[in-house]
């Protein structure tokens, strides 16, 4: 028999839940009015449902301190606002899933089994008194960021990604984590006939097996999973889900790339949080630098350290009064990798055809592969250090 605590302090919340569950025959649900309570944690529920009513940060402590625990219960937040420092909080401590207070029942029942089905798996995945070991080789992620559209942030990403996957030969998978307006699919030259939103409608039970079918394999290699096709799709794919999917692709590949969209939300946190490289993108105009310098900001106020996000400045070269020492300075941030204009790179997007395949010998296409095999010589100082 599993087990679900719900905390809040009015009735009608704990019994809604109560009836959500109803259904669920092997699941108790019990209440209780503070997640401060000692019982709450020595009955080792599967997951605890803080409601709107229980303080924030006490959820976060609560979730915190499970993380040591050998039964430890999943967390299923739902707020009344969700803002981007609660995600952020929220994320860092181990909660499973934060959901709108206003959302559909279906929403939240969909959460709560997500996170009970992971923690059953969990108990009956671990080994009594001994530890479970992160694997060696575990995936580098690496995320391509800009709150500025048309930096070239999906260049980037895509041509990293098919640089990993075709001219260094490593198992590399590129997520298009701009879901309401992804271009991969158009950048690679493929269609859509699984994406993202097929791994989420069957959240519940996927596993490797099942997500490996909604990958698109491109002619580099890389295997991709695309954005939804409709906008609209996006409202369903929550950040417990894509935290979820994110974990799956690290079992299966040795990197995992992330395109997000130009935004600062609760997406792109929760890939932030999964990364072990971030290259946020800029060029060589005004309104390109001062986001990025208000992005950069942002990252360090949210705790991310400023040593794994890298400055790569798209069309370094251009003749546009300004150099790159003035950007750095501008910015607060050496610039890491420079790429030079060049027209072959809308005529290979046009093409569907990463510059890193279509024109390999070009400027363009060396300092892609560089950024690319600087990300592996980290993995392999990394595995170096672990032996």
């Amino acid at each position: 028999m599993g087990l679900v605590i719900v905390v809040d302090k009015k009735d009608d919340f704990i019994s809604g839940v109560a009836t959500v569950l109803a259904p669920k025959a092997d699941i108790e649900v019990r209440r209780a009015a503070s997640i401060d309570d000692s019982r709450v944690s020595a009955a080792e529920p599967h997951v605890v449902v803080a409601g709107p009513s229980t303080d924030a940060s006490a959820c976060v402590a609560f979730a915190r301190s499970q993380a040591s625990h050998p039964r430890r219960a999943a967390v299923i937040m739902v707020a009344e606002t969700i803002d981007t420092d609660l995600m952020r909080d929220a994320m860092r401590a181990g909660v499973s899933d934060v959901v709108q207070a206003n959302a559909p029942a279906s929403e939240l029942l969909e959460a709560i089994m997500s996170a009970y089905d992971a923690s059953v798996n969990r108990r009956e995945a671990e080994q009594p008194c001994e530890p479970t070991l992160e694997p060696a080789n575990a995936a580098r992620v690496v995320t391509v960021f800009s709150t500025k559209g048309g930096v070239g942030k999906s260049v980037l990403a895509t041509n990293i990604g098919s640089a990993l996957a075709s001219t260094l030969d490593k198992r590399t998978v590129l997520v298009d984590l701009d879901l309401q307006f992804g271009d991969v699919a158009i950048m690679l030259g493929l269609e859509p006939k699984r994406t993202i939103l097929d791994a989420v409608h069957n959240i519940d039970r996927l596993d490797v097996d099942m997500l490996a079918g909604y990958l698109t394999t491109h002619d580099s290699g890389l295997q991709v999973l695309l954005a939804p096709v409709n906008p609209e799709d996006a409202e369903t794919i929550t950040t417990g889900r894509i935290a979820k999917i994110l974990g799956l692709l690290s079992e299966m590949f040795d990197y995992v790339v992330i395109d997000t969209a130009a935004t600062f939300d609760e997406v792109v946190l929760t890939a932030l949080d999964k990364s072990t490289h971030v290259f946020a993108v800029t060029m060589m105009d005004v309104a390109s630098i001062k986001n990025t310098r208000v992005s950069l900001q942002k990252l360090t106020q949210l705790g991310y350290d400023h040593g794994f996000v890298h400055l790569v400045l798209n069309r370094a070269d251009s003749k546009v009064w300004l150099q790159p020492a003035e950007v750095e300075k501008a910015v607060g941030s050496e610039v890491y990798a420079k790429i030079p204009s060049d027209r072959i790179v809308p005529r290979s997007v046009n093409k569907g055809t990463p510059v890193v395949i279509d024109e390999p010998r070009s400027d363009v296409a060396k300092a892609i592969v560089e950024i690319a095999q600087g990300v592996v010589r980290s993995a392999e100082e990394v595995a170096t250090n672990v032996a």
